[in-house]
């Protein structure tokens, strides 16, 4: 047995197993990790990772809600995990309760041991309930929690006594707090490369760590909020909003609270109770000049206060859920100037009291015109004043047509930002879809007649390379979006059963759980549409693409790359120029977020965001093409083809790596079958 990892672990129950996860409303401990600790669920479901190989549908038809994993069950199937959520997410108590646990299976503890793991998880809004346990070999865990500021040449020299360890977990939480966050990354990706016995589990902070790119061995998970089932089991009573996002640490804290906030479990009247309760043991005014010192930095502030509330305000819980509501009333108290001027000077900090300043103003029936506009000419990187800004035009329901028009613009200008990170721009993009996404969705790219290079020799169902000649065809920019296919389903009575189907944030972002019929059919009413406006001639079809056709378009007129695939903006890939697996958002964005990921013809979104149907066909086998490469006039254009034949699908979606979500690579499923990664776009000839 290793002495350093005994050290640790014994290190770990010692500083950490007696640690306060719940308070009282009176600002004393009542419950440490082992008692108080509520599972986590990941954004991660059950239908993706059976969408992850190729799958086979039994009952097409059968509407399947998503189960979602557990944080615990994606750390035993991932060498090396990212867990993101926002302040008060339950970061830091997930990877005590982890740690803890691991520690205590090990030295025999008999509070905290791997009992403490099996436990019975509602995996859906719906309730369905599923046990996770640990069923891998116990490892030795080793907690590192990051200082601010921190360098990663410092960090490493901490790590040096444990280079020569194996069989351990090595939990890094405050990923955010590294000087350099990405540099950090492929750090700790090299060292668990080199160490196939050690596993790796990483924390950050959603908002901080947004734009920082992902290495491949690496996998990026959210934590979700706290589904309709877990929070029925905290309120049995009261009814549940399903679009509730409370933070972690406020649930279970409000579990305590909840005969204070019986009839309101809102954030803000959760907070408000515990405010209420220990303005008894120390004036409110004295509390919120208090609490708002401590959270911008002063650490002797807190010596104003009683002993019995200085250990509470140093708790996770009151900074990241009581402290933003004390901020929101300091911003209350201020002029609109001064306001701005605050945000602007800590956005990273100071946008938490934000939502709970904009609550109380509106409680208070203030005007909150002057804050809206000041808040969507902050210049910030993270689109956080854009994003609240917009929320409150679009909440209020500020009707002012020049105020929206300015806000819309504001919100396209910024999704025109390359510089701007993907995950940022959608969220954008959704607040721009709910206000009415100016862009327009059903533009057609002329693509010349010629020949083109289609395959790649990095997978044999891409090969042999060779090359096609592809008559003139037009093809969508973009793929087909929820508002478009909506507006189609309405029209036609069409059955479509995705989630999204009625969600106005995503009527920008491509439509998807889309079988083959199902785009076949939206073509042939498209080309009915199309015609009568004039806008195709008679002799003109909107029909899905070929797979040649679909490759010109993405591929343009490059050539094939010996031992590499290629992508639309060239041959080298590119982090962040697409929504593949190395981004980590595991769903698809809005549609256009990319200009340079463009194909050269300006054909956007062909690779990663979701698998495309062509009209072409693969064969029955999932792992083998009966149409094999070359291609050619053999019958693989049959549109009539029996239900059992699979089509090809092209681009990779948002769960695939490079080598998938690009130019070249083929993927199938059967014209029946549809999951939320894959969709169509149309072309004309």
């Amino acid at each position: 047995m290793s002495q350093v990892l005994h050290h640790h672990a014994t290190a770990l129950l010692r500083d950490y197993s007696d640690r306060p996860l719940l308070w009282g409303i009176d600002g004393t401990p009542q419950h440490n990790i082992a008692s108080g600790y509520i599972p986590l669920l990941t954004s991660y479901t059950k239908e993706d990772s059976e969408a992850k190989g190729l799958r086979k549908i039994s009952n097409p038809k059968a509407p399947r809600p998503p189960v979602y994993f557990s944080a615990l069950e994606m750390v035993q199937a991932h060498q090396s995990c990212l867990f993101l959520s926002e302040s008060g997410g339950g970061k830091t108590s997930f990877a005590l309760d982890l740690a803890l646990n691991l520690a205590g299976a090990q030295l025999g503890h008999t509070g905290y041991n791997l009992e403490n793991f099996t436990r019975l998880i509602p995996r859906n809004d719906e309730g369905f309930f599923l046990e996770e346990c640990w069923n891998i070999p116990v490892l030795w865990p080793v907690y590192k929690p990051i200082e601010e500021h921190s360098n990663w040449e410092k960090f490493h020299t901490h790590l040096q006594h444990l280079l020569n360890e194996e069989h351990y977990l090595l939990i890094v939480d405050g990923l955010e707090n590294f000087v350099e966050p990405e540099i950090a990354l492929h750090h700790l990706e090299k060292i668990q490369q080199s160490k196939p016995g050690m596993r790796l589990v990483i924390l950050a902070n959603s908002f901080l760590c947004e734009g920082v790119m992902i290495p491949p061995a690496i996998t990026k998970f959210f934590f979700t909020g706290m589904n309709v089932a877990q929070q029925r089991q905290i309120w049995p009573d009261s009814p549940v909003n399903k679009n509730d996002e409370l933070r972690h640490n406020l649930i279970i804290a409000a579990k305590l609270a909840a005969k204070k906030t019986k009839k309101d479990k809102a954030p803000l009247a959760v907070a408000n109770a515990w405010i209420e309760t220990l303005s008894t043991l120390c004036r409110r005014d004295i509390l919120q000049a208090t609490a708002v010192k401590y959270w911008c930095g002063c650490s002797e502030a807190l010596n104003v206060l009683p002993q019995t509330l200085q250990r509470f305000f140093k708790s996770d819980f009151a900074r990241t859920t009581l402290f933003p509501v004390f901020g929101a009333y300091a911003l209350l108290d201020m002029a609109e100037d001064e306001r701005l001027k605050l945000l602007a000077s800590d956005l990273a900090l100071w946008r938490l009291s934000v939502p709970f300043f904009i609550e109380l103003m509106e409680k208070k029936q203030q005007d909150i015109n002057a804050f809206s506009y000041g808040l969507l000419n902050l210049n910030d990187s993270a689109a956080f004043g854009l994003l609240y800004g917009g929320n409150i035009i679009k909440t209020c329901k500020i009707n002012d047509p020049d105020m929206r028009d300015f806000c819309k613009q504001s919100l396209l200008n910024f999704l025109r930002q390359d510089k701007a990170a993907i995950a940022v721009k959608n969220k954008v993009a959704r607040l721009l879809a709910e206000l009415g996404d100016p862009r327009k969705f059903d533009d057609l790219i002329d693509i010349p007649a010629g020949v083109t290079v289609i395959g790649s020799d990095t997978n044999p169902n891409s090969s042999p390379v060779h090359s096609v000649f592809v008559k003139a065809f037009k093809i969508a920019r973009f793929p087909v979006t929820n508002g478009q296919y909506q507006h189609f389903a309405k029209q036609c009575d069409q059955e479509w059963l995705s989630p999204e189907a009625l969600q106005p944030e995503r009527l920008n972002a491509p439509a998807t759980d889309i079988t083959w019929h199902d785009a076949q059919a939206y073509c042939t009413w498209l080309t009915q549409i199309w015609r009568s406006e004039g806008r195709i001639s008679e002799t003109e079809t909107v029909r899905l693409p070929t797979e040649p056709e679909w490759e010109r378009a993405a591929r343009g007129s490059q050539p094939n790359y010996v031992g590499s695939v290629c992508y639309p903006w060239g041959e080298n890939w590119q982090s962040g120029l697409c929504n593949s697996a190395e981004l980590g958002l595991n769903m698809p964005v809005a549609t256009g977020l990319s200009e340079a990921g463009r194909s050269i013809f300006g054909v956007e979104d062909m690779s990663g965001q979701i698998w495309e149907w062509t009209s072409t066909l693969w064969g029955e086998d999932m792992l083998h093409p009966f149409y094999a490469y070359p291609y050619r006039d053999d019958g693989r254009e049959n549109l009539n083809a029996d239900a059992t034949v699979r089509r090809v699908l092209r681009g990779g979606c948002f769960s695939s790596p490079a080598i998938k979500a690009n130019c070249s690579y083929r993927g199938s499923l059967e014209p029946n079958g549809f999951w939320r990664g894959n969709g169509f776009r149309i072309a004309v000839s």
